[in-house]
């Protein structure tokens, strides 16, 4: 893995915001990209943002929100916002999307460096990588140096020197030196709904040859994408949120 490679993750029907992120990442001449899941749930633009992913060609894996808008009923412990965004996907994925996504891996390796949306502590399930305990249960199922994940919307860089030694944390921003040695666990942000409370698409740039990666942060149009989740009629919730960051 040779050229630098963009981390892509947590779209959410944002279409607007995926779109700007891919505009980015052509900016900064950046070919190959990996998508980590969830390209549908919670926003209204779910049809325009599986073409646009589908259509880059690139290696995709399945996310929660993109499992469960395939199942019958939408999962028990989803809230009622992820819900209605699952419910509203599920009514809008054509049966080639719905086949597409069932073949969708839930891990990927890459010369060396393992892609996922959520944590590896568990085949069963998606377990979130929070605290540094939760970090502590991935590394020990990560194989490799190196890791990438979404699935919190949170931009951070989780590092273990040892074997079940401590695990230090740091949030993601602008460009950061992969620690050397131990497990290291890079968390990408989201495309589509950030949390972190900065409200603009987050994705990461990773380049082998620097072993840097670069958290790269991209403003969309927010009140496009608010109004064609109201008109959706989509939890109010879910536009309200794009402008907090949260």
């Amino acid at each position: 893995m040779q050229n630098a490679i963009a981390v892509i993750s947590d779209i959410h029907s944002n279409f607007e915001a995926l779109t700007a992120v891919l505009d980015d990442a052509r900016e900064q001449a950046i070919q190959q990209i990996v998508c980590l899941g969830d390209i549908v749930g919670y926003a209204s633009s779910v049809q325009s943002c599986m073409r646009a992913v589908r259509e880059l060609g690139c290696p995709v894996l399945l996310g929660n929100h993109d499992e469960a808008a395939c199942l019958p009923a939408p999962p028990p412990d989803f809230n009622d916002t992820a819900t209605a965004g699952v419910v509203f996907a599920a009514a809008r994925l054509s049966e080639s999307d719905r086949a597409w996504i069932a073949a969708l891996p839930r891990t990927l390796a890459i010369e060396g460096v393992v892609f996922t949306h959520g944590s590896l502590a568990s085949s069963f399930g998606w377990p979130y990588i929070i605290t540094p305990e939760d970090a502590r249960r991935h590394f020990a199922n990560q194989p490799s140096h190196l890791a990438f994940c979404g699935h919190t919307h949170k931009p951070m860089l989780w590092w273990q020197e040892s074997p079940g030694g401590q695990v230090t944390q740091r949030t993601g921003k602008d460009i950061m030196p992969l620690p050397q040695g131990g497990k290291v666990l890079v968390n990408v942000g989201a495309v589509g709904q950030p949390r972190d409370g900065d409200t603009r698409a987050c994705y990461v740039i990773y380049r082998p040859e620097q072993a840097t990666v670069e958290f790269r942060r991209v403003e969309y149009d927010i009140k496009r994408t608010k109004r064609k989740i109201i008109r959706a009629d989509l939890p109010r919730f879910t536009a309200q949120r794009l402008s907090l960051g949260r």
